[in-house]
């Protein structure tokens, strides 16, 4: 029996501003279907995706859903279709119940009031058919990361999508989370709902597709099922390299002298006791399960978060009164996992992001000096390979990845003593991750210490020169680079020393 066709993309090209980032993509999908949409940061995936879900309007090409033409740019056409997307930070609002995202703009009325009791038992339903079990009074910022998710997809399955985009759906999941996950679009895919997935993670698309599309610089490179093609020949198609010697070399020998020593630190309800020595010229990495108070010690040493008890020295002095502020000028610098919330002004150009720390080093008698503020974002581009039309080019309109260079480039204007940083290859392609690679270790290389928050297992091992292993807000164990595996690291990171 032939397999029926739910989206037919033909010849579909799209430019911004003169620059094409689509060119003639052509691609069909079948119904039931789950299809990898993998390739670098900028190599036209979430652009191809919010053409299909009428986001973005395409200047050439013709798109059919269940064998009719789709109009163009018109996403309440596309959700009436059962056309949705789900973003990394899921479109939920947290202040809501369970069942009020579910139903929201889609709610049940009897007589001018909502129907709890139709209301309870249809959500109910959705979230059995999934296997899921959820209290619909709670509201969503109650949940845990992966419950989030869950309700984002019982919203698109109660507004009847056929087809669904999940963008890097298991970003912020914990193996186990992953699975559970996996397993409702095992049980979607059985309910003949089309997926596609976009995911930097490879093992995960060899796990869940069925199929892959490999785009590459805004082109089409192959489509074909998953038996067909080798991880290395996905990440080859993609990057042009294989999956092996991505990470740079590491030290041989461990650097001996300490920068910072924290001693039995606490912050209430975060972190609890911690005893660690950070070395100059040491890439430390800080591991295990998501959520056991990684980004807590982040934080905590770089001001934003309280410490109640323990101490801190650095360069062998009292670390105390702690501020993002003073840490700033200890020459202390933090980048924040939640990029677009808290590190860019995604309206503002990439001169205007990478230079605005560091005004004051441009001023003038009376203004800026501007040649010297291009001079210097211009050679930030330039070191870390930010692919951009122009400086004045807004960050919005950059790949995930370049958003990233632009924020490592404004930190490294000037030569930080300690550089603390929260997932940097978070949703990241694997080219723009072996840039940053590469970049962590020429600077750690030149005696700056990097501490980094990693939850992928491979970069852990790969990149770092010690691991410190966390569980429920404490350290469990310290790793040196000789006796790092990944079977030790889940012993400490479940609790067992």
């Amino acid at each position: 029996m032939e397999e029926q066709k739910i989206l037919k993309i033909k010849n579909v090209t799209k430019s911004f501003s003169g620059v094409t980032v689509l060119r003639n993509i052509s691609l069909t999908l079948n119904k039931g279907e789950t299809r990898a949409l993998v390739g670098e940061n900028g190599a036209g995936k979430s652009t191809l995706n919010k053409i299909i879900c009428g986001v973005y309007n395409y200047d050439s090409g013709t798109i059919e859903y269940k064998g009719e033409i789709l109009p163009k740019g018109n996403p309440i056409k596309m959700k009436e279709l059962g056309i949705f997307m789900i973003p990394q930070d899921l479109g939920l609002m947290y202040n809501l119940t369970v069942l009020q995202n579910i139903l929201l703009g889609r709610e049940y009325r009897k007589l001018g009031v909502i129907d709890l009791k139709r209301s309870k038992n249809i959500c109910k339903k959705i979230l059995d058919d999934m296997g899921i079990k959820l209290d619909l009074d709670t509201t969503v910022k109650e949940l845990s990361i992966d419950q989030r998710q869950f309700v984002a997809i019982a919203s698109v399955l109660h507004a009847n999508a056929d087809l669904i985009i999940m963008d890097e759906p298991t970003a912020t999941l914990s193996k186990g989370e992953v699975k559970n996950l996996f397993r409702i679009i095992n049980n979607l895919k059985q309910q003949n709902i089309t997926i596609i997935y976009v995911s930097h993670k490879i093992n995960e698309i060899f796990e869940i597709a069925d199929n892959v599309t490999i785009l590459k610089d805004g082109s089409l490179v192959e489509t074909t099922s998953i038996k067909d093609i080798s991880k290395d020949k996905v990440i080859n198609k993609m990057v042009g390299r294989t999956l092996s010697n991505i990470f740079p070399e590491k030290r041989k020998d461990l650097p001996k002298n300490m920068l910072m020593r924290l001693e039995n630190v606490s912050a209430r309800d975060h972190i609890y006791n911690i005893n660690l020595d950070i070395m100059k010229g040491e890439i430390l990495g800080i591991g295990g399960l998501v959520g056991m108070g990684q980004a807590s010690l982040l934080k905590a040493i770089y001001g934003i978060l309280k410490i109640d008890s323990g101490s801190i020295t650095f360069e062998n002095k009292k670390f105390q009164n702690i501020s993002p502020a003073y840490s700033i000028k200890q020459g202390i610098y933090f980048v924040s996992s939640d990029r677009a919330n808290e590190m860019l002004f995604l309206c503002r150009s990439v001169k205007e992001n990478v230079s605005f720390s560091t005004l004051s080093d441009y001023r003038k008698v009376i203004g800026l000096d501007l040649e010297k503020e291009k001079k210097i974002v211009d050679s930030k581009i330039g070191e870390f390979n930010i692919a951009v039309a122009n400086r004045d080019q807004e960050v919005q309109y950059l790949s995930g990845g370049n958003q990233q260079k632009v924020i490592l480039a404004r930190w490294l204007i000037n030569k930080p003593k300690l550089f603390l940083l929260d997932e940097p290859t978070q949703g990241i392609d694997v080219g723009t991750k072996e840039d940053i690679y590469k970049n962590l270790r020429r600077l750690s290389n030149e005696g700056i210490a990097i501490v980094v928050v990693l939850s992928d297992m491979i970069e852990l091992i790969g990149l770092c020169d010690r691991i410190a292993v966390m569980y429920e807000g404490k350290i469990t164990k310290v790793f040196q680079n000789i006796e790092i595996t990944e079977e030790k690291i889940m012993i400490a990171a479940s609790g067992h020393i």
